[in-house]
């Protein structure tokens, strides 16, 4: 038990202006109910501290009390509270009674309130000042004054309570004799609501998300560095004079036409030799000279119309055939510049899928998680209803176990606040006494009490005449 327990508990501690010895609360610490007082006996002095201040108070000192709900904090400060006030109740109920001192008294006499000086008189003018055995208090009845009364006699005396009250008594008596026999009983059900299926399932959806997506990361970064790598197709200027020759662009048909003329000049060639072959035999044995001439300067004559024809004609097959080189050569660099295009374009191809892919991983991923955090805040909802149920459970069966020991409580508060109900028998012989001493005694001992000589007087004198 703490020390601001026991402190509470003493009926003789002190107490605030507004008749509190402690007041505690509540608040939630590291997943459980935490109760810790916000009055504290701070240097010889009770202080109230705010619910920040009486938290890192308790915190620090390590004297609180831990409970697994709000519901079962307070229930045990409602219970601690009533045993406070039991204990105090109590106290009160053990302190002598103005009722009580009164009957038990001597016969005659009523209690007062008088200062030493006051009881000195009393004595000096014939009171006797002695202890009465029963009250422990101080008695001032006149002895032997101008012939006064004697004390009284002893009395006899027998007191009971009230039935109705020594029935009560009785009852609560038995009541807590059976409490106090009763053995200790553990709760045998469940005190924390485990957890539900959907926050199984949410927690299995969270583990099984670990590495999900990973394979589309990996071939992103593949696809990535792969890109980073890619050596595009370089695009050549173009030599005339490499690769195929042009005499294999060259028409085929140029040659054909080439032999046809060449076989045709040689037949005019040979036609004419013959023509002037013939002339020159008409003409006589002196006429070879001039014949030969005659077919050189014509042989000549056709072989330089024939080298003219065809070297037109070589001319134009090569310009034609250079035409196509160079188209052919323009076809393949252009097919070059569309492959190299082309690479260009599949490259961002690949990386624009690549980002795709890993976006969508994340999709998937955040959508997962997003499922899993909804599944497990219906499941902390069923938890937490279930949880409910339980303290509920718990706490019926604490009120079920506790009804007779509560029971013993509320009985023990009524017999302490009830009147104590005496039944009383006397016997007082009663005494003669001399009136004038009589009047005398009442005369100052009105003037004792009072501290006024006429209304001593003023009693004197009604004693002595009555």
């Amino acid at each position: 038990m703490f020390k601001w327990q026991k402190r509470a508990l003493d009926p003789n501690s002190p107490m605030t202006k507004n008749n509190e010895s402690v007041r505690t609360m509540s608040t939630e610490h590291k997943g459980k109910e935490i109760l810790f007082p916000t009055i504290r006996m701070i240097d010889g002095e009770l202080k109230k501290l705010s619910p920040e201040e009486a938290k890192q108070y308790a915190l620090v000192n390590n004297d609180y009390k831990e409970f697994v709900s709000p519901n079962q904090a307070e229930a045990w400060s409602k219970s601690f509270s009533n045993l406070i006030q039991s204990n105090r109740e109590e106290k009160m109920n053990k302190n002598p009674s103005k009722n009580w001192l009164q009957a038990n008294g001597p016969k005659g006499h009523m209690l007062a309130h008088i200062t030493p000086r006051e009881g000195k008189i009393l004595q000096y003018f014939g009171g006797s000042g002695t202890k009465d055995k029963k009250t422990g208090l101080k008695s001032y009845f006149l002895s032997g004054l101008l012939g006064g009364s004697k004390p009284p006699a002893p009395s006899t005396s027998k007191t009971e309570l009230d039935p109705e009250v020594k029935k009560m008594r009785q009852k609560v008596f038995d009541k807590a004799e059976g409490v106090m026999d009763q053995e200790y009983s553990a709760y045998e059900g469940d005190r924390f609501a485990g957890a539900s299926d959907d926050t199984k399932t949410a927690q299995q959806g969270i583990r099984d998300m670990q590495g999900q997506g990973q394979g589309a990361y990996g071939d992103a970064g593949k696809v990535g560095q792969a890109a980073t790598g890619y050596n595009a197709q370089q695009v050549g200027g173009g030599d005339f004079l490499a690769g195929k020759g042009v005499d294999q662009y060259m028409n085929p048909h140029t040659s054909n036409v080439i032999g046809g003329l060449q076989d045709q000049a040689m037949k005019s060639m040979q036609m004419g030799r013959n023509q002037i072959g013939a002339s020159s035999q008409m003409a006589g044995a002196g006429m070879g000279s001039r014949a030969a001439l005659e077919k050189g300067a014509m042989a000549g004559e056709v072989m330089s119309n024939l080298n003219q024809q065809t070297g037109q004609l070589l001319n134009q097959s090569f310009a034609d055939a250079s035409a196509q080189k160079r188209a052919d050569m323009q076809m393949n660099q252009d097919a070059q510049k569309y492959n190299q295009s082309a690479g260009m374009d599949a490259q961002r191809l690949r990386m624009a899928g690549a980002d795709q892919m890993a976006n969508m991983a994340d999709r998937s991923r955040g959508a997962s998680a997003q499922d899993a955090q909804m599944l497990s805040q219906v499941g902390a909802d069923i938890e937490g209803r279930d949880q409910n149920q339980k303290d509920f459970d718990y706490q019926q069966w604490g009120e079920e176990r506790d009804w007779d020991k509560n029971q013993a409580m509320f009985g023990s508060n009524i017999v302490s606040g009830a009147p104590t109900g005496q039944n009383v028998t006397q016997n007082n012989p009663m005494q003669k006494g001399n009136k004038l001493g009589s009047a005398l005694g009442a005369g100052l001992s009105g003037w004792a009490s009072t501290g006024n000589p006429y209304v001593g007087l003023a009693m004197g004198g009604a004693s002595l005449l009555g």
